[in-house]
């Protein structure tokens, strides 16, 4: 009788194994829920992405691609960081979202003034681990018209500590 349960339970244990490692995963990349954000505030300042937008197209993201990592060893170098979205948050103030690929720390200025992320939503390409993160960045209210710029330099957390930066003008408009 104990020879029988030790077979049933070898016999089971080994098909969990069999169906446990030849499943197939696969993920496309899961975007986070970033709404779009407000391009005129309501004492009639508008934003123009188009100028940025056409800047974006000419550096890409530096052809590097973070899906060297397996999810199982040392966070990824940052790649690259993208411009997500820029517009008016809930409460007020001009924000910036950033798509940063890989894992790093951040010193970020607006129009010279040291700013922090409030909000970090990662996101997968592939795999289990999160490939990047979507940064945002309270900027601050916006009160006249004018060039007001952003810059940010992210540090790898991993050796060799590679460092990408991205720097863009946002020009505010009168209605």
């Amino acid at each position: 009788m104990i020879k029988r349960v030790k077979k049933t339970l070898a016999l089971v244990l080994a098909l969990t194994m069999i169906m446990g490692m030849g499943m197939m995963v696969s993920a496309a990349e899961t975007e986070s829920s970033i709404p779009q954000l407000a391009k005129t505030n309501g004492e009639g300042l508008t934003v123009d992405l188009t100028a940025v937008q056409e800047s974006l197209a000419d550096e890409g993201d530096n052809g590097i691609s973070p899906l060297w990592w397996a999810g199982d060893g040392p966070a990824p170098q940052v790649t690259s960081i993208v411009l997500a979205d820029a517009g008016w948050l809930d409460n007020g103030n001009f924000g910036v979202v950033l798509k940063v690929y890989g894992y790093g720390s951040d010193t970020t200025t607006f129009n010279g003034r040291k700013i922090t992320w409030f909000k970090k939503d990662p996101f997968i390409i592939s795999g289990t681990g999160a490939d990047g993160f979507y940064y945002w960045y309270d900027c601050g209210p916006i009160t006249a018209a004018g060039d007001y710029t952003f810059s940010t330099t992210f540090r790898s957390t991993n050796h060799p500590y590679t460092q990408r930066s991205y720097s863009r003008v946002f020009p505010f408009v009168e209605n």
